[in-house]
């Protein structure tokens, strides 16, 4: 399968075309821009939401291996727990189901200016709920693992500024440099994964 996130975020911004006509797709924390076609979970009562409930309450409102694709765009700092979010779209997501997170780099002023921000990113934050051996991986704090299909510093699509696409090379090569010294001078915004859940 194709990566989701590719087609999620396109060159103009979030894709308002509804992508997945054929699968069940689940926006957490869609406020008031949910992804067409979308369920959209949010603890706040907008026209667009669809179910009105806090992703920190478990379980959520939703039956076990029914969804095929989540996109948790600018939600999971906000959240109390990532282990209980992990545990939760397990539970919910079906065998192989992908889920889309991006999220305010750790040195973005994005991930301060919102006062319910709970928790702060870099490139390896992913890490420790991965399918991987890595060091990061061994804290087991989810019995679930996740498959890592792709990670993006800033905006997922390839920049058309020949520049631009050098300098994302650079410090997805040499990402532990990038987060400890080179992003003091020149920060992305956002932090983009794709993940496949194993089950």
């Amino acid at each position: 399968m194709q990566s989701i996130a590719l087609q999620i975020y396109t060159h103009r911004g979030v894709s308002k075309e509804h992508l997945f006509p054929d699968k069940k797709v689940l926006h957490l924390g869609c406020g008031n821009s949910k992804l067409a076609g979308a369920v959209g979970i949010d603890m706040l009562t907008f026209p667009s939401v669809d179910v009105v409930h806090n992703l920190d309450l478990t379980p959520w409102p939703l039956e076990a291996n029914s969804v095929d694709v989540f996109f948790a765009h600018s939600v999971i700092g906000h959240l109390s727990s990532l282990v209980d979010f992990f545990n939760e779209v397990s539970r919910v997501g079906k065998n192989g189901s992908r889920i889309i997170i991006s999220t305010p780099y750790f040195r973005s002023i994005d991930a301060f200016s919102d006062p319910t921000m709970k928790h702060f990113f870099t490139s390896s934050s992913m890490d420790y709920f991965l399918d991987t051996d890595s060091h990061f991986s061994g804290y087991q704090y989810t019995k679930h693992k996740f498959k890592k299909i792709g990670f993006w510093y800033g905006w997922p699509q390839l920049s058309q500024n020949p520049l631009t696409r050098l300098f994302k090379a650079f410090i997805h090569q040499y990402s532990k440099f990038y987060d400890q010294y080179l992003s003091l001078l020149i920060p992305v915004k956002i932090l983009v994964w794709e993940l496949e859940i194993k089950k």
